[in-house]
């Protein structure tokens, strides 16, 4: 008994197969089973015709002579059955082959004997009675049982007194009988020269046996129906090894069947299964999600379509199966390759899988994809070296505003030292006694504003109930010279609310550094006009705006202008501290800012101060 594959390889083989035909299993397993036919059947190409007539009948049985290993041919009944999986896809056949030889030898040394002894019926008696392993015996035409043998006694419990002159349906079951199947197998072996039949017969104890039976008219000189003979065979254990067999059979494929839905339940991993050249066999719905090819375009293809080209030159696909064949098993991480020829960072795991003989069925392969985590572990390694560097950073403006105060104060004292001395002659040098000034108040501009950068590392400020108009006013009059010498319009417009809390000095820095910004950054051909307003988002959020009608910031400049010195434009004077301090503030807070500008036309800043539990009214 032993399994071929679709097209007629052997896969498998037990010891009854080794015992009739003397291969070994590692000398067969892998060749065609047409090995085991003479020339002439090989000629016509009897083993494909057996095949086919396997699928087209469900099953296929005959008897023939068959080769075994050594060149001596023997007797066989053959029966061949198409296996399929649960979706009804032939996987291969089972083939049960039954040395008959002893059998074949029985029947033609009956039918010889029946031959040259028909005359001598003593003598024919003599030859069946020396049959033990066969219940061979004798009918009359009407079926009615005329001879007894040792092997039919043996087999059906029946002493010859006993079932001499019955009929021959007492070994049947009630069904069968009531079908009129007794009568039906001589009217068949009448018609056709020949009857044989598998099932279930009993004996005299009521047990039931698988027999096979065959039934055959004999004729005498005059071509006169005289009776039957009838030989049959207890194949009992032979019908054990079958059932067994499609119980073996169901149950592998049911236990596929689970494997195969656990394997295409998990989508987060591609699992699929190599064989030993690393032809890919089997493809999960993970496999389909991670690498965009589904299983009728990918079975059958060498892994490697899923590395790059220079990973394929290495011939680093070949070094992973062999490293899982030497250690167990290859683990590995590294870029592979979509069906669109997009990459992803994959993490790979490679197992050799063994049957129970220890031979190489294939690999394992699980691949996840790693790539969001390769992103993230990157993102982290960046943001913790912006973090060092902003730390370092506000540990130099630290340093620098309070280092840089004492110098300061020197330079404007050195300055009015040096207008006393020159007495009447300092009005000889004002403008550049103006301009040392004017650098000197711009670097002390600039200290205060780090001065305030640093304490929002340092200080924490208390929320309190902020007005906002109070807060624009207190503004306004803090910016009187510049607003008066632009003749900026400061417009207020609270419809949405009209008082926050928040840190008040904290307020009034967002207020005043963009207030200040709109009137210092104005178009020199119109008077600038600033519009504060507030406003309630969608989401609850309090909405702080600051408009005006200046220069405009240029679109490729807008993600750049909350940066630390950074200036759009450089002919009207300032720090380029105001916007960051301001971005520091409302980032400190986890509120934000956003812009929106067009060159010529002017900028609006929306500040968002998030789900703001506020006495906004």
């Amino acid at each position: 008994m032993f399994l071929l594959d679709v097209n007629g390889y052997i896969i498998s083989w037990n010891t009854g197969a080794e015992a009739i035909k003397q291969y070994k299993a590692e000398e067969i397993i892998g060749k065609h089973f047409s090995v085991f036919y003479t020339p002439v059947d090989k000629a016509r190409d009897y083993p494909s015709m057996e095949l086919k007539e396997a699928r087209a009948a469900g099953k296929y049985e005959e008897e023939g002579w068959r080769v075994k290993k050594d060149g001596t041919v023997f007797w066989a009944n053959v029966i061949i059955t198409p296996v399929y999986d649960k979706e009804n896809k032939l996987i291969g056949y089972s083939k049960i082959t039954r040395n008959l030889s002893e059998r074949k030898k029985a029947e033609d040394d009956l039918y010889k004997a029946y031959e040259e002894l028909k005359e001598s019926e003593e003598r024919f008696r003599l030859l069946i009675d020396g049959v033990n392993d066969y219940a061979i015996i004798m009918l009359d035409p009407a079926g009615n049982v005329s001879s007894w043998n040792e092997g039919a006694r043996r087999l059906k419990g029946y002493e010859a007194h006993e079932i001499l002159g019955k009929y021959f349906a007492k070994f049947y079951s009630r069904e069968a009988i009531q079908q009129g199947f007794p009568d039906y197998e001589l009217k068949q072996a009448t018609k056709n020269g020949r009857f044989e039949d598998e099932g279930w017969r009993y004996k005299k104890d009521g047990s039931a046996f698988w027999a096979n039976t065959v039934l055959a008219p004999i004729y005498n000189a005059k071509k006169e129906l005289v009776g039957f003979s009838k030989i049959t065979r207890d194949l009992t254990e032979r019908k054990k090894l079958e059932q067994q067999l499609f119980r073996i059979n169901e149950d592998l494929k049911e236990s596929e069947e689970k494997s195969r839905l656990l394997i295409d339940s998990v989508k987060d991993y591609s699992i699929l299964m190599l064989n030993p050249d690393g032809i890919i066999m089997s493809w999960n719905s993970g496999a389909e999600r991670i690498k965009g090819y589904k299983a009728s375009e990918i079975i059958g293809k060498h892994f490697s379509i899923f590395y790059n080209r220079e990973a394929i030159a290495s011939g680093f696909p070949q070094f992973e199966l062999k490293t899982a064949l030497a250690n167990g098993q290859f683990e590995d991480e590294g870029w592979r390759i979509r069906k669109d020829g997009s990459a992803f960072w994959a993490n790979v795991v490679i197992s050799p899988i063994y049957n129970l003989d220890k031979r190489l069925l294939g690999f394992a392969k699980i691949t996840r994809d790693m790539t969001e985590h390769r992103r993230n572990e990157e993102l982290m390694r960046r943001n913790s070296e912006l973090m060092r560097i902003n730390n370092e950073l506000d540990s130099f403006v630290y340093t620098a505003s309070h280092d840089l105060k004492s110098p300061i104060v020197n330079l404007e004292g050195l300055i009015s030292a040096l207008e006393e001395d020159l007495g009447p002659d300092a009005a000889k040098h004002q403008m550049l006694l103006s301009r040392m000034g004017g650098a000197i108040n711009t670097l002390k501009n600039v200290i205060n504003d780090l001065s305030d950068v640093t304490k929002l590392q340092h200080v924490k400020e208390a929320p309190e109930n902020v007005n906002i108009q109070g807060m624009v006013e207190e503004v306004k009059e803090s910016l009187s010279d510049v607003i008066a010498a632009s003749k900026a319009e400061i417009e207020v417009n609270l419809v949405g609310f009209d008082n926050l809390r928040y840190p008040r000095k904290n307020l009034r820095s967002i207020i005043f550094n963009l207030v200040s910004n709109a009137i210092k950054y104005a178009d020199p051909q119109r008077a600038p006009k600033v519009v504060v307003t507030t406003s309630v988002s969608e989401t609850g959020d309090c909405v702080l705006s600051v408009k005006d009608n200046g220069l405009g910031i240029a679109e490729n400049q807008l993600d750049k202008i909350f940066a630390m010195f950074k200036r759009v434009h450089d002919h009207v004077e300032g720090s380029g501290i105001g916007l960051y301090l301001v971005k520091k503030i409302l980032d400190n807070s986890g509120d934000k800012i956003t812009v929106k500008s067009e060159l010529g036309k002017g900028t609006e800043f929306n500040v968002y101060f998030l789900k703001q539990e506020s006495t906004a009214s």
